[in-house]
């Protein structure tokens, strides 16, 4: 037999990583503004970045206050497409003695969120010296989130898929939703749920949802502030992660679903929110969870670290990596071109998985209980 290779997908980063996001070569809005240039994609909601082959992602983590004698940073590291190859750290952030428990990139790729033990910042990728594209750092923005200081730590943050709107849910069952960049604040709800544990906006920022790890999934109407739905499952089963269909053409919110040890998917229809079905997809509970930005794959990540890529058209497992990671995943986030999945564990690995291709897909025509 022969010396097995090391995967160049896959890398270690010495720290336990908890958060993770795909980021743009594009100039900051701040580096625009200085220059007096007029930032188009942050008022379309979208980035014109041109195709790649290489994209950065950056990763959060860190030992905690410092007892552990582990630092806790922001990482920023490249991937190249062509290789499938995972760079080592290009850059690296300190965040002094909090680590960055959760993250939030913009959908231009500029602003990136970070959420803390007691308070929400800002961060921004921006060019260092050179011409060169991989000439990138991370920095804190000058703005500061006066909304989100002292609030507490916060489980969930998201953006709209225009990203004119921006959601944070607390440990503390506190759900805010903002317009974005203003931060004037149009949702606010102290006792949302008792602790929140995801949110997520529908593909029109019509709808937010939200579940608090037990108790029913409410549906948010961002034109009335107001609850339109409580979804819960008849037989029983700890809600989880929730994200909304984004193919535009689907009206479906999937929820993860943890029954013992189980980790299922439900699927509500958003029309009328009942409920279409509930599937297993594995014998663990379900530890991270992402959708796609085409809306044509949803990924799951397992406690035992296995990375699990599912067609939404068909609700079956597309692609499946067991032991992708050693311990449970924590994070994970596909690219903006739909091309690659990024998930992180608190192993302090980060990895890769390039989307297999297929020939044809279809729509959702039924859900396989």
């Amino acid at each position: 037999m022969g010396i097995r290779q090391p995967l160049t997908c896959a890398r270690k980063y010495d720290l336990p990583l908890f958060c993770s996001g795909w980021a743009t070569t594009a100039p900051s809005t701040t580096q625009k503004e200085e220059k007096g240039e007029e930032d188009t994609e942050g008022k379309e909601g979208k980035s014109h970045e041109p195709s790649s082959d290489t994209s950065f992602v950056i990763f959060g983590g860190g030992g905690g206050d410092g007892g552990t004698g582990i630092t806790n940073n922001l990482v920023l590291a490249r991937f190249d497409h062509s290789t499938e190859t995972l760079s080592e750290a290009v850059h690296i952030l300190s965040t002094e003695d909090d680590p960055p428990y959760r993250m939030a990139v913009h959908p231009t790729g500029h602003g990136i969120v970070c959420s803390f033990t007691r308070s929400c910042r800002l961060f921004e990728m921006v060019k260092t010296s050179g011409s060169e594209p991989e000439n990138m750092k991370l920095e804190p923005a000058t703005k500061v989130l006066t909304q989100l200081q002292e609030a507490g730590q916060q489980r969930s943050l998201v953006f709209s898929a225009d990203g004119t709107r921006f959601a944070a849910g607390g440990d503390d069952g506190h759900l805010r939703v903002f317009e974005w960049p203003s931060l004037r604040l149009i949702l606010d709800q102290p006792e949302a749920h008792r602790s929140i544990r995801d949110i997520d906006f529908s593909l029109d920022s019509a709808f937010l949802a939200s579940t608090g790890g037990s108790g029913p999934c409410r549906i948010w109407d961002l034109s009335t502030m107001a609850t339109v739905a409580s979804l819960s499952l008849d037989q029983g089963g700890d809600l989880g992660f929730c994200r909304f269909s984004r193919d535009g053409t689907n009206p479906l919110l999937f929820v993860a679903v943890k029954e013992g040890e189980k980790g299922s998917i439900a699927v509500w229809n958003t029309n009328n929110w009942r409920k279409v079905g509930v599937k297993k997809f594995q014998e663990s509970p379900i530890s991270a969870f992402a959708m796609s930005y085409d809306g044509k794959y949803l990924a799951i990540g397992s406690s035992e670290g296995d990375v699990s890529i599912i067609s939404v058209a068909k609700m079956t497992i597309h692609q499946r990596v067991k032991r992708a990671h050693m311990i449970f995943v924590t994070s994970m986030e596909f690219s903006r071109d739909c091309r690659a999945l990024l998930s992180v564990s608190a192993d302090s690995s980060a990895r890769v998985t390039v989307i297999e291709e297929v020939k044809k897909e279809g729509k959702l025509t039924r859900f396989l209980s």
